[in-house]
């Protein structure tokens, strides 16, 4: 195969989004579902039923009618704690629509940034929400860093996408209450804060306007008018119209909603928002902005009554939150009276069923849940078919009751499905053995369908499976032939053939480069946008009958039970570890570095290391082929063979660069092309952390050259200690600086004399708080004639009086310069700095990425001399970007410039500027 068909062949096995599979759409539709339900069956925890918690959360919820949806702009703007109060306090369901993925921040744990870094904050939004029990929801708006302007904000994320996006949240969940986090001005700083105020409001308006968007109405999402919309009061609380209290004690957990909201709260670990769940009255202010207009989609206009029993002043005041209260979105009619005569009925099972849960007695419960379960299957029974206006919402509501109901029966009664595999990297065109088990851990007997379990994959994996759960007529532990008898474990081994077309794992927002500052949905199916990820590659689900006593006999209740297929291994340390399926190409090619820095003049050649990873235990034999751009001299093709016994191998490929190489960016590409002409150029690590769950992140096998003049200084030894997310060191080595890592913990004990210079590295202190014990070592250095760099610290750094000589920071109002564009004022343009050995000129500040810099100091001691003065724009201008001070013997910097950006991505001026401020060491300041 030419190489540039094995290119495109490659690049659009990257780009493809994936069909719109009847499977895929289907559990897509299913998903609100799922999460409704509840947590009683994570498929990453041991099988087990979620216990009394698990039924009494569900009964509490099958007894209520409360619906809130939070807005933010990032993950870790919700509050958590009114998340907590409604989904776990009040029954409700509860659920955050953040803007972004939080794609602009940094990351105080571990190395990603951008894309990656929106992947592991949407895990961490997910972890949150396993805690407080509220849903998460999207736009396909990107993070494009720290702005102050709302007019920037919404140049880049387009008004009107953005507001699609948000109605068809709100269409799909299905509100009463929105609360914005933000206000829509000013008050919000952040100019995407502001964007979200006002996407906010502009929304609550129009989801239940049929006029509004006719482009979601094509999607089945039809108008629904939430009927409150309140703002929080943390920027104006003299405006509070509401103080809900969260201090109250959850019986099932035996912590306050806000405690259980401060572990939800502390998931958000990238952030550095651990929080202390302390104990006590917690307060949750908010401001009436707006009522809506027909309550709900209330078919008789006006909002509903308000609940029996509801407090005035309460967060759904006015609004019927008792269950009966989803029949008035009906009109005045037969079809309305019967629906809330059933809803009334489940209510009031629910209500006395709770009543007497006991742990001891938790089976009891079963058939008041089967009861509660045949009153809503027969509701839905009476709106099917329904063309009266309010009947699809109505349906859907019942239909998430009718979720939770019945997976509270299967946890009362003690019936567990599980679904496992030995391995999660599934090959296509391999066969995954997937072992089912069905447990009935109860008092009651099973009595699975003829043919019950179903295989299906939402990801195109191959056709649906319908088998037996038996592999005979009759099983070990059956009560009789097909039965199985309470106790009894029932397992399947089943061989599930998989696609040789099935796509690998990606998430679905990252399957098509960005437009702009706006990921790419345009191929993606309607159901999935706005969801976290995509649904479960593969999913076991079991029909079978619930055998209950009675006096006239046995009452069959038909149960459908649904379990992911995951990953279950044992680890020696930890113990049984769960981890999700995913689907990987039969080769993986990374190529090491992504950015390639080449300093001017060119000299020599550079390496490229591409790692090879066979999936899958068939052998692969082929070439790998290096396509660099027009005029460079091209490296020949370089065999490869991996086997099962070396399924990874590392091929380093010489790249040399042409005659005369001219400033500028050179992409390079990289393809592994096999014996049978198929070709690879992507690899998929995972963004694994304890607290997450592992997802894939794609990366292609390409290269960037940047090509800039430096000149360094004549240093031998430069200490590093690196900070959060902190690749500047390898982007110093990789241009030629002897850049040596050091440790905070072995600060004291080094000899730091030795060192030309040493820098810390941005966020160092957050990173290593244990930095304030081993400071002095780092004083002591600089006295002494040492080069001390610092880059960007936050408050606490400057609070504890690390710095040499006086400097400040304001806790919350720290400097920084959004506009990565913005004039640079040089203010001693003959300050070495700006001279040796690089001349810094306007070029320099060209080219940069996200932002100037951040966390600059307000005040300082008159020993330090400002550099740089720089303002985004109707801003003052900010001189604290870069300080510098003699010290003793010695020079300190301060600067708050995003070095930790600008040097992996590469760009040529923060580089010259970066070797400057290094040859301070030469002769000091």
């Amino acid at each position: 195969m030419p190489p540039a068909a094995v290119r495109r062949r490659a690049l659009a096995i990257r780009a493809a989004c994936g069909a719109t599979r009847a499977a895929a759409l289907a559990l897509a539709g299913l998903l609100l579902l799922a999460s409704a339900a509840g947590a009683a069956a994570d498929p990453l925890q041991p099988p087990g039923t979620g216990g009394i918690a698990a039924v009494d959360r569900a009964l509490l919820r099958l007894g209520e009618h409360r619906r809130l949806l939070v807005v933010g702009a990032h993950p870790d703007d919700e509050d958590t704690t009114l998340l907590a109060l409604v989904s776990l306090g009040q029954g409700g369901e509860a659920a955050y629509l953040s803007l972004t993925r939080g794609e602009g921040g940094q990351n105080l744990i571990g190395e990603e940034l951008g894309e990656g870094l929106g992947v592991l904050r949407t895990e961490e939004l997910l972890a949150a929400r396993r805690v407080d029990r509220a849903r998460q929801f999207f736009t396909r708006a990107y993070d494009f860093g720290y702005t102050r302007s709302l007019a920037e904000t919404l140049r880049l994320w387009p008004r009107q996408e953005l507001l699609e996006d948000a109605v068809r949240v709100i269409r799909r969940f299905r509100p009463q209450v929105v609360v914005s986090v933000f206000p829509a001005d000013e008050r919000g700083g952040h100019g995407q804060h502001q964007a979200a105020g006002v996407i906010a409001e502009e929304a609550f308006a129009a989801a239940g306007d049929p006029q509004a968007l006719p482009q979601l109405a094509a999607e089945g999402l039809l108008p629904w008018q939430p009927q409150r919309f309140y703002r929080e009061a943390w920027w104006d609380p003299e405006t509070a119209t509401l103080t809900l209290e969260a201090g109250h004690i959850d019986p099932l957990t035996g912590r306050s909603f806000a405690q259980l909201a401060m572990e939800s709260r502390s998931q958000h670990r990238s952030q550095s928002m651990g929080r202390l769940q302390e104990p006590g009255p917690r307060p949750v202010r908010l401001t009436l902005v707006e009522l809506g207009g027909a309550g709900g989609g209330a078919a008789d206009g006006g909002a509903a009554a308000a609940g029996e029993g509801e407090e005035e002043g309460a967060l759904f005041a006015g609004i019927g939150t008792e269950l009966a209260a989803i029949a008035a979105l009906l009109a005045e009619s037969a079809e309305r009276e019967a629906l809330a005569e059933r809803l009334e009925g489940v209510a009031a099972h629910a209500a006395a069923a709770r009543a007497e849960l006991a742990p001891a007695r938790l089976a009891e419960a079963a058939p008041a849940l089967a009861a509660i379960l045949a009153e809503l299957r027969l509701a839905r029974q009476g709106l099917a078919g329904s063309q009266a206006t309010g009947a699809s919402h109505a349906d859907a509501l019942v239909a998430e009751k009718e979720a939770i109901a019945a997976e509270a029966l299967a946890a009362a009664a003690g019936v567990v499905l599980d679904a496992t595999s030995e391995q999660a990297a599934v090959v296509p065109g391999d066969v995954l053995p997937v072992t089912v088990r069905l447990w009935n851990a109860g008092p009651y007997t099973l009595r699975p369908a003829p043919a019950p379990l179903t295989l299906r994959s939402p990801a195109g994996w191959g056709e649906s499976l319908t088998l037996p759960l038996h592999d005979a007529a009759a099983a070990p532990g059956a009560a009789a032939p097909g039965e199985v008898a309470p106790g009894a474990l029932v397992e399947r081994q089943v061989e599930v053939a998989v696609d040789p077309a099935a796509e690998p794992t990606v998430p679905y927002y990252l399957r098509r480069p960005r437009r702009g500052a706006m990921y790419d949905l345009d191929a993606v199916p309607a159901e999935l946008r706005g969801l976290p990820d995509d649904p479960p590659p593969l999913v076991a689900a079991l029909a079978l009958e619930l055998l209950l006593p009675g006096a006239a006999g046995d009452a069959a209740v038909p149960l459908t039970l649904e379990r992911p297929v995951v990953q279950r291994v044992s680890d020696l340390a930890v113990g049984e570890v769960r981890r999700p399926l995913r689907a990987v190409p039969r080769l993986e090619v990374a190529v090491t570095p992504g950015l390639l820095l080449w300093p001017l003049p060119a000299e020599g050649a550079r390496v490229l290391a591409v790692e090879l990873t066979a999936h899958g235990d068939a052998p692969i034999v082929g070439e790998l082929r290096v396509e660099p751009p027009p005029g460079w001299p091209r490296p020949r093709p370089l065999p490869f063979t991996l086997d099962p016994q070396r399924r990874r191998a590392t091929v380093e490929v010489a790249l040399a660069a042409p005659e005369g190489l001219a400033t500028g960016r050179y992409p390079v590409e990289v393809v592994a092309v096999t014996s049978d002409g198929a070709g690879y150029d992507l690899a998929l690590p995972l963004v694994d952390y304890p607290h997450v769950r592992p997802r894939p992140l794609p990366r292609p096998a390409q290269v960037q050259v940047s090509a800039f003049p430096l000149e360094l200084p004549d240093l031998e030894r430069v200490g590093y200690v690196r900070g959060a997310a902190d690749e500047v060191p390898e982007a110093l080595a990789a241009v030629g600086v002897p850049v040596e890592l050091l440790r905070v913990a072995d600060l004291p004990a080094v000899d730091l004399s030795a060192y030309d210079a040493v820098v810390l590295g941005s966020r160092v202190h957050d990173a290593f708080p244990e930095l304030g014990a081993a400071h002095s070592a780092l004083l002591d250095y600089v006295r002494g004639g040492g080069l001390l760099l610092v880059q960007f610290q936050r408050w606490e750094y400057f609070q504890q009086g690390l710095p040499p000589l006086p400097m400040t920071m304001a806790r919350r109002g720290a400097g920084r310069t959004t506009d990565e564009t913005v004039p640079v004022l040089v203010l001693e343009p003959d300050h070495p700095v700006f001279r040796h050995p690089n001349p810094i000129g306007a070029a320099d500040w060209q080219g940069w990425v996200q932002e100037r810099g951040l966390y600059y100091p307000q005040s300082w001691d008159p020993a330090y001399s400002p550099l740089l003065a720089m303002a985004d724009p109707g801003e003052d201008a900010e001189r604290g970007a870069l300080l510098v001070a003699p010290v003793g013997e010695g020079t300190y910097v301060y600067t708050g410039l995003a070095f930790f950006r600008q040097l992996p991505a590469g760009v040529p001026g923060a580089f010259r500027l970066f070797a400057n401020l290094l040859a301070l060491a030469e002769g000091g300041s």
